[in-house]
């Protein structure tokens, strides 16, 4: 079969992530695989590396018409299209993939978000059509299956596949002295750097921020160094930006951090279980399907900046409870998450798909 990916854009994140695992497993499978972005970036240079093709196929909303043509050529010959996007490009996506005579799988790897106000419910009701044009969708959790299933998507289109990582120990990176909290992700209000900013204020201890402010072109990044100088604590918050050593850097964390509003099944979470460190993260999403709270972390509600900055101080405070948790989650991830029960879901879904059409 010849696959093509649609990704979100070419920058690194999950879900860039977790399809190029999927490439890779396809591509030793036998089948052809390539990559189609509306934007250029680290992620596509990544992909060419290893040897498939990426495309760039601008698109500039759900109703542009000149970028559903676009991604049709680039979809002609290809018998799945499976897509890692959010609204705009997911419902030109499985047009397009239709348009060319592709059957579309959907990997929704969080919920959906529409505009606010004017325009919401037009939004939710192209998305809700086109989702009827897949042959599958994919939720990486039970709670993002949930939340599309109340949107209006058809629940037996639907299946939860949890993401899944293959990570050994990795040779821990400190960038701080002394205890340290380590946050990757995307500097975005989304994520909870303001919240974790201002629990450090009240801990003993150093918060190490891994990731670019890519959707605001670096304002937020000054809003949070603002607030950590407003709140006496920029000594101890360092914002490393990205970086390529992400595992070193997890190893050597004494805790893990993820105040997230909103997620999907954060691959980071299970990166730092992996590195055998405790994790404490707000119980949105599908995290709650990742960290059991008590025993490889502590779960704390979003927002909550009093039990967050309680929960990181009791770690901190308590290495051998923490160590216990840190190696929880690593045998959690062992036994549950990895990498090719994941892609193997993904590869029957494909079959199933295959024996169809056939």
């Amino acid at each position: 079969m010849r696959i093509v990916h649609q990704v979100i854009s070419g920058d690194i994140a999950g879900g860039q992530i977790v399809a190029l695992q999927l490439a890779v497993a396809a591509r030793e499978a036998g089948h052809d695989v390539s990559f189609v972005s509306p934007t250029d970036g680290p992620f596509l240079a990544r992909v060419r590396s290893e040897g498939f093709r990426a495309d760039v196929v601008r698109v500039r909303g759900a109703l542009d018409l000149a970028a559903v043509a676009r991604l049709t050529r680039a979809f002609r010959s290809a018998d799945i299209v499976h897509t890692h996007v959010h609204f705009s490009i997911n419902a030109a996506a499985r047009v397009a993939g239709r348009l060319a005579g592709a059957r579309v799988l959907s990997h929704m790897h969080i919920e959906n978000v529409f505009r606010v106000g004017t325009g919401r419910n037009i939004q939710i009701a192209i998305d809700n059509a086109t989702a009827r044009l897949c042959f599958a969708i994919v939720a990486v959790s039970e709670a993002t299956r949930a939340s599309l299933i109340a949107q209006g998507y058809p629940a037996d289109l639907v299946e939860t596949v949890h993401n899944g990582i293959d990570a050994g120990p990795a040779k821990p990176t400190r960038l701080v002295d002394g205890p340290s909290v380590v946050e990757v992700a995307r500097l975005a209000p989304a994520k909870g750097q303001m919240e974790l900013l201002r629990a450090m204020e009240r801990i003993s201890a150093s918060v190490v921020f891994v990731g670019e402010d890519l959707e605001r072109g670096g304002a937020y990044a000054r809003e949070l160094r603002q607030e950590a100088e407003r709140l006496k604590v920029a000594d101890r918050a360092v914002f490393a930006g990205r970086r390529d050593d992400v595992a070193a850097l997890l190893a050597g964390a004494d805790v893990f951090c993820l105040p997230s509003h909103v997620e999907g099944l954060p691959l980071v979470v299970l990166e730092a279980m992996a590195q055998g460190v405790p994790v404490v993260a707000t119980a949105v999403g599908g995290t709650p399907e990742l960290v059991i709270d008590g025993t490889t972390g502590v779960l704390v509600g979003p927002g909550d900046v009093d039990t967050l900055a309680r929960a990181l101080a009791d770690l901190l405070a308590d290495p051998e409870r923490a160590r216990r948790m840190g190696a929880a989650g690593r045998e959690r991830v062992r036994t549950t998450f990895s990498a090719r029960a994941m892609t193997d879901r993904i590869l029957r879904i494909y079959e199933v798909y295959a024996v169809k059409s056939g």
